[in-house]
């Protein structure tokens, strides 16, 4: 195969419509080899003719990414037979530059002492293995261990090392085998920081696709783009794994050849002018496998709707950063946005509960940047694992839920909004009212306080009553707020105590009354006392613990008996514990029940169902707004629900929960630790019984977030929480003595 020593006049074109500004000024290469021919065996020599030195590469990389600053990770052409000590020796010599850094080129049998003192010199910053060193007669068939052994790990996971792997076997990424490599050893090596070469060797992007949810569990794992000629592997790793994750590589020499690879059932074929029909290469449509891979990779990042900065991560930073190179930095761009925000915004945030004064101030994430699964990239580039309410109990499934992604995207992308009507709300009627078959109507919002309002509303309007009873949280609205016009904070015991009335009208109070979980004789003073005035009980069927026998049975009696209506929030608990509203699980049918949180997954959505005697009160009251009727929010509603239907969402959550709270039962009784547990499994709340509990429940947080999770007072399990995790995250405490 011959390397091109020059453009043709369509490579130019391409290369100055398509590429010139796509590709930074700055770029950091992670996968380039380098050759010397004196360092093969005569009977396999390189598959290139000369030597190919940094003057090389530097020159044929400048024909194609003219006018930009490259620097690169190097490494060795594998050949069996080849003298690797040599390779390594001249390729450190010849990337002797700061901005550059070298792979050690290694096989299994190599002396482990001799690559250690090769990974304490300036310039290596990890190791290179392949599999043509594994000791079986057909290595693209090679287990990962045949060819990258434990002593590799170890010795990549004490420096915090790259080890690079081009891993084979006929499905690459979705072979089991691999799978469960990668799973056991990245697992036992944390520090070990693997980069899987060539897009974890996606050259037929349907193997990437069935492998890639591994990925999502293993957080110490980067791939790079080198020699992927086809969109999807590239646009599939950007949008499960994020830019973070992903480096730009051209796989020099290779990127020089005339050629692209591509999908052929479920294998792939690599096509060059040589092994085609085509007479000359100046005949063949072929460009160059470094353009073609550019332009696929331009694809996969407009597809996917990268910004700028997401560009110089993939380009530059990312490289940089995972080969512990030098670079001026701020990483307190959080918190010092954060002090603009307060400036700004009063109270800084728009959510209470995501201030940072409410874990650990000055030192909790304010901002992030991107959040996948458990994973949030911080504003400052820090990639942390959230064991905390996980979007404030909104992301059942986990962040950026792929099936909810990709509805959403393509809703997007034909249009979110209309004169017309989004006939996604329709269905979304249809499915809720499938799963509660005692309502028969819905509408719907974009939130869950606001939800509660209509809910309120309607009730009001059918009942033409003005006083509500409640119990428990319900949001910020003026109804629930004048619970403490009276002054008594009438609101304490109901999650959230000392909420100001400042605003709420003076004229409400006394419309609004408390009464407590399963105090049935509460709710009988209330009515009592206001008889035919009580329009509405207002309450979440449970949040923290089972209602006592009777409790939920004698509230539904008693409505029926005053003609009030009931509205159970389900915004918190609604598809936790149950496919739909947990008070399906109890057997209680209320007249109205709103939802939220966990209904779009991340996306605004919010639904009131009821009975349609109640919800046809809607019709008598002004209830509308322009944003309830884009699209986005029902489209998000309806995947997630779909994934409910599939998977058992509330029993891996309750197990997930289980999992964690017996480890820290465990850790807090080995370190006699005064920690107190409460709530569910599903909505599992932390503290300790401390005279300066709250100060211990800081220093929690502090020292979670020193091992990169997120943690606070509470955790609200997802889907995408893993046993993996929690082993991980319970391995991590061992270490830290509380004593």
């Amino acid at each position: 195969m011959r390397l091109q020593s020059h453009l043709l006049p369509r490579d130019q074109h391409l290369v100055e419509s398509r590429l010139r500004d796509f590709v930074p000024q700055r770029i950091f290469d992670a996968h380039a080899h380098l050759l010397h021919p004196d360092h093969f065996a005569t009977d396999n020599p390189p598959p290139f003719d000369g030597c190919l030195d940094l003057k090389a590469y530097e020159s044929a990389l400048q024909r194609w990414l003219p006018e930009r600053k490259i620097e690169g990770l190097f490494f060795g052409f594998p050949r069996v037979g080849n003298d690797r000590v040599a390779i390594n020796d001249w390729i450190a010599a010849e990337a002797d530059s700061a901005d550059h850094r070298v792979l050690a080129l290694a096989a299994p049998g190599d002396d482990p002492n001799a690559i250690a003192g090769l990974l304490g010199q300036p310039r290596f910053a990890g190791i290179k293995p392949y599999h043509c060193y594994a000791a079986r007669a057909d290595t693209m068939q090679s287990k990962i261990e045949e060819f990258a052994p434990e002593w590799m790990w170890e010795l990549c996971h004490q420096t915090r090392g790259v080890l690079m792997l081009h891993i084979v076997r006929d499905r690459a990424i979705s072979d089991s085998e691999n799978q469960a490599s990668l799973r056991r050893l990245c697992r036992a090596y944390p520090d070990c920081r693997v980069v899987l070469a060539h897009i974890a060797r996606s050259f037929n992007y349907r193997h990437f696709a069935e492998g890639v949810s591994l990925l999502r569990e293993l957080d110490n794992v980067w791939l790079d783009t080198s020699a992927i000629t086809e969109t999807p592997a590239l646009q599939q790793s950007l949008e499960t794994l994020g830019p973070r994750r992903v480096l730009f590589g051209t796989d020099y020499p290779v990127s020089d050849l005339r050629g692209k690879c591509t999908a052929t059932g479920d294998r792939f074929l690599w096509l060059h002018p040589e092994t085609t029909s085509i007479a000359s290469p100046e005949e063949s449509p072929l460009t160059l496998v470094g353009i073609e891979s550019l332009l696929c990779l331009r694809e996969a990042c407009e597809n996917s709707g990268l910004t700028t900065g997401d560009l110089e991560m993939i380009f530059r930073e990312n490289a940089r950063e995972l080969l512990h190179i030098a670079e001026p930095s701020t990483p307190n761009n959080g918190q010092s946005l954060y002090q603009t925000a307060k400036r700004l915004m009063p109270g800084g945030t728009q959510l209470l509960s995501k201030r940072p004064e409410m874990y650990a101030p000055e030192v909790w994430p304010p901002y992030f940047r991107e959040a996948r699964g458990i994973e949030i990239t911080t504003i400052d580039g820090r990639c942390v694992l959230d064991f905390t309410t996980n979007g404030i109990g909104s992301c059942l499934l986990g962040y950026a839920h792929p099936d909810v992604t990709q509805a959403v995207v393509r809703r997007v992308q034909r249009g979110a909004m209309s004169t017309l009507n989004a006939p996604e709300e329709v269905e979304l009627a249809q499915m809720l009212l499938a799963m509660h078959p005692w309502a028969e109507q819905a509408r719907f919002a974009r939130g869950g306080g606001e939800a509660l309002g209509i809910a309120v509303r309607i009730a009001r309007a059918a009942t033409n009553r003005d006083t509500i009873a409640f119990c428990g949280y319900h949001g910020w609205q003026d109804w629930y707020l004048a619970a403490n016009l009276s002054g008594d904070d009438a609101l304490t015991g109901h999650l959230l105590p000392g909420l100001s009335p400042a605003g709420v009208p003076r004229s409400l109070q006394g419309t609004v009354l408390p009464f407590s979980y399963n105090d049935l004789d509460g709710l009988r003073k209330i009515l009592s006392d206001q008889g035919s005035h009580l329009a509405a009980v207002v309450m979440e069927p449970t949040r923290s613990a089972d209602p006592q026998p009777g409790f939920l049975e004698g509230v539904r009696a008693l409505c029926d008996e005053s003609g009030a209506r009931l509205v159970f929030d389900e915004v918190t608990s609604g598809f936790r514990f149950h496919r739909g509203g947990v008070h399906l699980k109890y057997g209680i049918a209320p007249d109205m029940a709103v939802f939220a949180k966990a209904l779009g997954n991340g996306h605004p959505i919010a639904a009131i169902i009821g009975k349609e005697s109640v919800m046809r009160a809607a019709q008598d009251s002004f209830i509308s707004s322009t944003y309830w009727t884009e699209s986005v929010g029902p489209t998000a509603a309806l995947a997630t629900l779909r994934a409910f239907v599939e998977q058992d969402v509330p029993a891996h959550v309750a197990r997930i929960g289980n999992l964690v709270r017996a480890g820290l039962t465990e850790l807090a009784q080995e370190y006699s630790l005064p920690l107190r547990i409460g709530g569910f499994p599903a909505l599992t709340t932390l503290g300790f019984n401390h005279p300066e509990g709250a100060a211990l429940l800081t220093l929690w947080t502090t020292k979670m977030l020193e091992r990169s999770f997120l943690a606070g007072s509470g955790f609200y399990p997802t889907l995408a929480h893993t046993d993996e995790h929690i082993e991980f995250s319970c391995w991590l405490l061992v270490p830290y003595s509380w004593k």
